[in-house]
């Protein structure tokens, strides 16, 4: 009796033994296929819903072969959307090693398989990342024709006193949406104070920033441009310019970049808006943030210090 209870017993913890071992075997191989991936990285100023991870093959989709090397892999692009429209994007990656490498999505919301990294060696190969829209990509692959500018009036949401206020239809509904937003939050209108500039007009205003003695090439985002405009000032006054011809100075600086398709303030290709900042503090400015937030591409610049205080609106 006791010989067969032994032998129970021993088959018993063999067939365990042996269950215990392929659940431990299944479980390596599936940790095995799961492929390894760095952090969720949160994009730039004006795409701050998206988010952006790459990761390395499973082990199961790799080549297997001698020549392959794990760290040569392409590692693909994954991005998390939390705009709920979807959107077309240009994604440059910039590996460690300095390389650049564009790709061109359509993200609607949530998770996105955004293509492959090429030039990645590794899943962590990805130092930096930039995010911004597509421009001139028309279905087909053609480019597509600008479009017409218009001109925008106030809304039961928007009140505007710009002199002079033309959109393309895209941006004046990214505009209208903005001020949809902040108007439920609020229950105020929001006040656009300037729109579109001519180069005359451009360069008189840069002209009063630089005689205050504000650090322009800092205040623009085109620094290149902003630097060429601030020299054009600089040797205007040192050849003992007055305000008339340094003004007329760097209003042809201005006009040449634009002839080369450089712009040093998207005010001059109607594609920024100043929006009026009076009292604007607290439940008030957080609304506005927030509003600009859910639209993805538009950025907010706080340019209260000056001597028009105010909160420029890039639309491109």
């Amino acid at each position: 009796m006791l010989g067969r209870r032994e032998t129970w017993l021993r088959a018993w913890g063999m067939s365990a033994a042996l269950l215990v071992g392929m659940v431990v075997a299944s479980g390596e191989a599936q940790a095995g296929d799961a492929p390894r991936c760095s952090a969720w990285r949160a994009a730039g100023k004006g795409y701050e819903k998206l988010e952006l991870r790459t990761c390395a093959p499973a082990e199961g989709d790799e080549d297997t072969s001698d020549e392959s090397d794990d760290e040569d892999a392409a590692s693909a692009v994954e991005i998390k959307s939390g705009y709920e429209d979807a959107l077309k994007v240009r994604v440059e990656l910039v590996t460690k090693g300095g390389t650049v490498e564009k790709l061109d999505v359509k993200l609607k919301n949530g998770e996105n398989a955004a293509g492959t990294c090429k030039a990645c060696r590794g899943h962590d190969d990805v130092k930096s990342f930039r995010v911004t829209a597509q421009e001139g990509a028309a279905e087909g692959g053609k480019d597509a024709a600008p479009e017409p500018l218009q001109k925008v009036a106030g809304t039961n949401h928007m009140e505007v006193l710009a002199r002079d206020l033309r959109l393309t239809d895209t941006n004046a509904k990214r505009l209208d949406r903005i001020a949809t937003r902040y108007h439920k939050a609020t229950k105020k209108r929001l006040v656009v104070t300037g729109g579109t500039r001519t180069p005359q007009r451009q360069a008189q205003l840069m002209f009063d920033k630089l005689k205050r003695g504000d650090d322009v090439v800092a205040l623009y985002e085109n620094k290149a441009a902003a630097t060429e405009v601030r020299n054009a000032y600089r040797d205007a006054v040192a050849r003992g310019e007055k305000r008339k011809g340094t003004i007329r100075a760097m209003r042809e600086v201005i006009d040449a970049q634009i002839g080369r398709g450089t712009y040093v303030s998207k005010h001059l290709k109607s594609g920024a808006v100043d929006v009026r900042s009076w009292n604007m503090d607290g439940a008030l400015e957080k609304a506005l943030r927030e509003a600009v937030k859910q639209e993805p591409g538009v950025t907010l610049m706080d340019e209260r210090d000056g001597p028009e205080p105010h909160f420029h609106m890039n639309l491109l």
